[in-house]
């Protein structure tokens, strides 16, 4: 009796063990910041999980690099966006993203609900050329006027095409105290950038607010589709 009751007690703490470990396993994912013919770059970075902060980053990124071609060849899209590590963290289901956008000159946060369904989104795996691969990077993408996007995606020559998870304007940045003091403009150098590019943005204007919204939806239709093979779960 005395061993069975240790038997007991075990197979239940193997048990408890077992399930602890599996709610406390977390999909690697990464996320990205960057922006759409402009230069940007990333102050903060917030998730949240059940309204409470799971990551928080001061980490500098965005995108920024030659524009002149692009500007001139009205070449739309998204650049910038390396993968950044969370380190396993729980999959957010809020995520606020402080960016500096040079062509507006202004400080945007954007602010956005996540779909209830991203992790099982991110763990969907798909069979590439013989690799298995996942879209588990997001990426918010800001361009002139105040557009974002959040945007689920896979690794290089990964899963694709991208898919849109949220978008909107971006709200500007009025309360950051330092702001009132020197302005964005002079915080962060623009004059070079509007020295740069100024003349170019005259004689070839660029969408500006939702006018990007259509844009970047024929651009995503135009991405390979490599999602064709899931691999059962």
């Amino acid at each position: 009796m005395f061993r069975k009751l240790l038997f007991i007690i075990f197979f239940l703490g193997a048990l408890t063990a077992s399930s602890a470990y599996a709610y406390s396993v977390s999909t690697d994912w990464s996320y990205g910041t960057g922006s759409n013919i402009d230069s940007s770059i990333t102050i903060r970075t917030n998730f949240y999980k059940e309204k409470q902060i799971v990551f928080s980053s001061r980490i500098g990124g965005g995108a920024g690099g030659l524009l002149s071609e692009r500007i001139k060849n009205r070449e739309y899209y998204w650049a910038g966006g390396g993968g950044i590590s969370t380190d396993g963290i729980q999959i957010p289901d809020h995520a606020e993203i402080e960016i500096v956008s040079f062509y507006d000159q202004k400080r945007y946060r954007i602010k956005v609900d996540l779909p209830n369904n991203l992790e099982q989104q991110m763990k969907r795996v798909y069979k590439i050329k013989g690799r298995e691969e996942r879209r588990d990077q997001l990426y918010f993408g800001m361009a002139p006027g105040g557009y974002y996007e959040v945007l689920l995606m896979g690794r290089s020559l990964g899963v694709s095409p991208d898919i849109l998870l949220s978008r909107g304007i971006a709200e500007e940045v009025t309360d950051d105290w330092y702001d009132q003091k020197v302005p964005v403009a002079e915080q962060y150098g623009m004059d070079s950038f509007v020295r740069k590019y100024g003349e170019l943005f005259n004689k070839h204007p660029v969408p500006s607010g939702m006018a990007w919204a259509p844009i970047m939806d024929a651009y995503r239709a135009a991405q390979p589709v490599t999602d064709v093979n899931p691999v059962s779960e």
